[in-house]
């Protein structure tokens, strides 16, 4: 299934969106890899694809409304499949998988790239589990990977505007009691992970959670007034604005079935009153029985919320 250069193929669907390119660094940066990247039909001439093929990366068209025939050429040759997609197109990675089967793909890795949690919470994440239990139905080698919330967004940004938003960066909410603590990932990081999973025959079949750092939002508040304090000598601009619980359900109850209110208000509900996002959940049998990348991988140097505390707010 390699290619001509014997090196392992991988094809990552969804390269130029922002988890896709971190993977799409990480493979490149370990130098081992084949990389080929699938874009639409329409976006071939884009300049950021431009830039993928000058440092070597094969680019193929591919629409997940291919027929059979034409998805099945796309994938010729590779030995991993790699989906980062845009959210709305979860539900169409089946077609991917069955091509994925019938040319003799090893290892599948679908659109996860989140918090863990369980079934019948967030139903974003029952979606994703739909689609990896069609995977394991059709008898095609996978790895689920998680990553936590970005650790980018868990920090307010630097202004006394807020934005009617779930992402705590923009809305600089806390939520329930601030002291919940969750698994936070720097994106540059992940491709980082992604290049030493797929190489490794432990990983294959089995769930695996990448985290950099575990915070609480208090916690995270606090780095932020000092990274910001030792940068300028001066106080954070963002104020808390403190959210209950009672706060997320109402959101909940008021938001439009599958709008990005409810997606994002799910996730809050996970993340800052269940406590489902963090590496303790992510080992659970219920959660999957992750198995954790940090041990799994202890040479990877990953950013502490502390590191990039000190890149936001030094200017």
């Amino acid at each position: 299934m390699s290619s001509p250069s014997s090196k392992h193929t991988v094809f990552v669907l969804g390269g130029t969106g922002t988890t896709g390119s971190s993977v799409v660094n990480g493979l490149l940066e370990a130098g081992k890899y084949h990389v080929i990247v699938g874009v639409r039909s329409s976006s071939l001439e884009k300049p950021e694809v431009s830039k993928l093929r000058e440092r070597g990366v094969e680019i193929r068209a591919i629409e997940l409304t291919f027929p059979p025939a034409e998805l099945d050429a796309a994938l010729k040759g590779v030995d991993t499949v790699i989906s980062t997609t845009y959210y709305t197109e979860i539900d169409k990675q089946v077609p991917l998988a069955d091509a994925a089967k019938r040319v003799g793909v090893k290892r599948f890795v679908p659109d996860d790239w989140a918090t863990p949690c369980v079934r019948g919470v967030r139903k974003f994440y029952d979606q994703k589990g739909a689609i990896q239990d069609y995977v394991k139905s059709i008898g095609l080698g996978y790895t689920f990977i998680d990553v936590g919330i970005w650790t980018v967004l868990a920090f307010p940004e630097d202004k006394e505007e807020t934005e009617d938003s779930f992402i705590p960066s923009k809305s600089h909410r806390i939520t329930g009691t601030g002291n919940v603590k969750n698994a936070l990932t720097h994106i540059p990081d992940i491709g980082k992970f992604v290049a030493e999973i797929i190489d490794d025959e432990r990983t294959l079949n089995k769930y695996v959670f990448c985290w950099g750092d575990e915070k609480t939002q208090n916690e995270i508040w606090e780095i932020a007034r000092k990274a910001k304090a030792d940068a300028s000598g001066g106080p954070l601009k963002a104020k808390p604005v403190f959210e209950s619980e009672e706060d997320v359900r109402t959101k909940l109850k008021n938001a439009k079935d599958w709008s990005i209110q409810q997606i994002g208000e799910e996730y809050n509900w996970s993340m800052y009153i269940r406590g489902d996002n963090n590496v303790e959940s992510a080992k659970k049998p219920e959660y999957g029985g992750a198995l954790d990348a940090r041990e799994l991988y202890p040479h990877i140097k990953v950013s502490s919320a502390e590191d990039i505390a000190k890149e936001l707010y030094k200017q």
